[in-house]
């Protein structure tokens, strides 16, 4: 019996040692805190509203919406999840159907991706903000009732001017190239989705 319980006894020891030392790893968070509670790491998200004006069919102009949601982290690295679509009707009969000249044939296009980006002088009243934005577009139209539809890809890189008017609020223009990898579709070129752009917005949330 006095065995049994020499056992038992140092069976509880070990046991106390082991809950001992869980409750003291568990309240020390000077070295073992989670990564999103140290103090080096700030997350922050904020709601991107902007208009951009595009070059398109190398010679012609159109407007686009967009909407991005947005991650910012530590004030200055951003993830970004972005979406546009063409808002100005663009005619491209001459492209696609150039027997039919008096036929009008309307560009439907839309972009969805994500960005990462980093913000220079996050501190100033004016920042800076290089982006690379990459994602999938799809072109679509219809004529004599069909319709046709290309998907592609697209590489978006931009430059942001940033007015921080203050701590919720932010607004500015930007510059953009888009660029389109695969999107030829019947007399649709990837050089006619392709071009310079410019752009104004808002932004709303934590920064």
């Amino acid at each position: 019996m006095n065995k049994h319980l020499k056992y038992l006894f140092l069976l509880l020891v070990l046991c106390s040692y082991h809950s001992i030392r869980a409750q003291v790893i568990t309240e020390d968070t000077t070295t073992r805190a989670p990564f999103f509670a140290t103090n080096k790491f700030n997350s922050k998200c904020y709601v991107g509203f902007e208009g951009t004006v595009s070059q398109i069919l190398k010679t012609k102009a159109a407007m686009s919406l967009g909407l991005n949601l947005n991650w910012v982290i530590n004030h200055k690295y951003v993830v970004s999840a972005k979406y546009n679509v063409l808002t100005t009707p663009v005619n491209i009969q001459d492209k696609v159907a150039p027997d039919n000249p008096t036929d009008t044939i309307h560009l439907t296009q839309h972009f969805a991706g994500l960005a990462f980006s980093y913000i220079l002088f996050n501190n100033k009243k004016f920042s800076f903000q290089p982006e690379l934005a990459v994602g999938w577009g799809a072109t679509k139209y219809s004529h004599q009732n069909k319709t046709f539809r290309k998907d592609f890809a697209v590489i978006l890189p931009s430059i942001y001017g940033v007015y921080n008017a203050n701590k919720n609020f932010r607004f500015g223009a930007g510059l953009n190239y888009r660029l389109t990898a695969g999107g030829s579709l019947n007399g649709l070129k990837d050089a006619d989705l392709s071009g310079l752009g410019g752009m104004v917005f808002i932004r709303v949330g934590t920064f």
